[in-house]
């Protein structure tokens, strides 16, 4: 492995990153905030810069290998989560910071901060525009920005294992990045003014619509979306649905092209488990709610899951014990395979099944017979489905290992632990704890679930092989 080749990388990184951390400045000037709060971004945009500067001239150019490839996408994202924690530092401890940076660039939506309208506008905004940008994932729009052709784009998009197949849009990986960063920018400009025509203030509605559509889940008000009317809460169930979907479909839809979704069996699957879902939540807020109101928390509380959103406007200890375990598995599944949203992804688990069927039917089948796993027509690859499995295995090992840890430091119960360890290596937000406790638990617990939101965001493996010798010493 060539060093220089993944500073090199790193280094123009850094330094489009640079860029990002100037923007909070605008908004702190905006809203007449202290020296002291635009000087945390400045430091923490120049020290990103310089960094950057440093590792670019001390680097090469030239496509990496895919060990090259992998350790540039990791150190990418834990230097993004430390640069992005700067700026949150003067508010809270450094392990929450960090936490807070993780949180934000993952979309997982736990936040450290009880009531986040204490913060300043300009940290408000970082937070939300921090999910915004790790909504595609934060290399993507590195891809996007630089638009090299070759080894490059290709090598650092595998290695951040993104859920978006974008091939699938153009014959160009770049153009087709370019193209899903568009049709997010047009998407989340049409939310931004359908929240400030419903009555949310300009603020709110930009910050809310980089959380929504990212799947992220940070809101500037401690009631989440229960701070706002009916009708935002109603036209927010959509936007989650959205942001659960396969943007690939949502790039096709916007084009007038219906037929790609209609045959696609995973948003299928998508739609009728979220109305399963949100018909038996609704059907039990309806003991004490409105037929209109359940309906509209029920539907709120499914999609808000299954897209790993984690907004809320019912608390989700209101429910029975018998939801809590049903809506652990929804933030084990999680949303579609090529949105922002976390989990294993519904298109893997129709995979599984797809599997165990075919397994099944082998016994009665000559050993000749061809006998693959298809999903919407397409046999998958011997090496896909593969993939999979490995990745389905890690995923749940990693899951139960983190429960087991943090149950073994913190006084709560295994269920409680298991639904924040699925929260953050799912990318999701909700947990059967309560912030209070959250906030109080120890520096250790926090970092396993730093630790956890990173390798469910690059979706375990790349962060595996880091820390296998045979996987990038050559």
């Amino acid at each position: 492995m060539k060093l220089r080749k993944v500073l090199g990388i790193l280094g123009s990184f850094l330094q489009i990153y640079s860029l990002l951390l100037v923007l909070p400045v605008a908004i702190g000037i905006i809203y007449n905030e202290s020296l002291f709060n635009l000087a945390i971004f400045a430091i923490a945009s120049l020290f990103s810069a310089v960094i950057g500067l440093f590792m670019r001239y001390s680097g090469t150019t030239g496509d990496p290998s895919v060990r090259e490839a992998i350790v540039a996408t990791v150190t990418g994202w834990v230097l993004a989560v430390l640069i992005g924690a700067i700026p949150i530092f003067p508010y809270t401890s450094l392990v929450n910071s960090v936490f807070e940076a993780m949180a934000g660039l993952t979309t997982t939506g736990i936040s450290m901060f009880l009531h986040p309208s204490n913060l300043p506008n300009s940290v408000l905004f970082w937070r939300s525009f921090m999910q915004w940008l790790g909504g595609l994932g934060i290399l993507t729009f590195f891809i996007a920005v630089i638009r090299e052709s070759g080894g490059i784009s290709q090598r650092l998009f595998s290695a951040e294992a993104h859920k978006t197949d974008a091939g699938s849009i153009r014959p160009s990986l770049t153009k087709s990045i370019v193209d899903l960063w568009r049709v997010y920018g047009l998407v989340t400009s049409i939310i931004i003014v359908t929240y400030v025509s419903l009555g949310m203030d300009f603020f709110n509605a930009v910050n809310h619509a980089f959380t929504v559509l990212s799947t992220g889940g940070f809101s500037t008000s401690a009631e989440s979306m229960a701070a706002f009317s009916p009708t935002i809460q109603a036209v927010t169930v959509f936007f989650m649905f959205i942001g659960g979907m396969n943007f690939v479909l949502l790039y096709m839809i916007l084009r007038a092209d219906w037929r790609p979704i209609l045959k696609n069996t995973e948003f299928k699957t998508y739609l009728f488990f979220f109305v399963a879902v949100a018909a038996l939540a609704s059907y039990e807020l309806f003991i004490s709610m409105s037929l209109a109101e359940s309906i509209l928390h029920g539907s709120f509380q499914a999609i808000s899951l299954f897209s790993s959103t984690g907004y809320a406007t019912v608390g989700v200890m209101e429910f029975p014990r018998p939801f809590l375990v049903l809506f652990l598995f929804v933030m084990f599944v999680g949303g579609s395979l090529g949105s922002t949203a976390g989990g294993l992804k519904i298109f893997r688990i129709i995979t599984m099944f797809k599997l165990l069927k075919t397994r099944l039917k082998s016994y009665s089948l000559p050993k000749s017979a061809i006998n693959k796993v298809k999903v919407d027509g397409e046999i998958l690859t011997d090496d896909s489905v593969k993939t999979i499995s490995v990745l389905l295995f890690a995923w749940l090992s990693f899951a139960f290992s983190s429960s087991l840890l943090i149950v073994a430091i913190e006084n709560i119960t295994f269920m409680e632990a298991a639904s924040a360890a699925i929260s953050a290596a799912g990318s999701m937000g909700p947990m059967y704890i309560s912030g209070e406790t959250l906030v109080a638990f120890s520096p250790i617990s926090k970092i396993i679930m730093i630790v956890g939101m990173l390798a469910g965001r690059l979706e375990m493996l790349p962060l595996l092989a880091i820390f296998n010798r045979e996987a990038i010493k050559h």
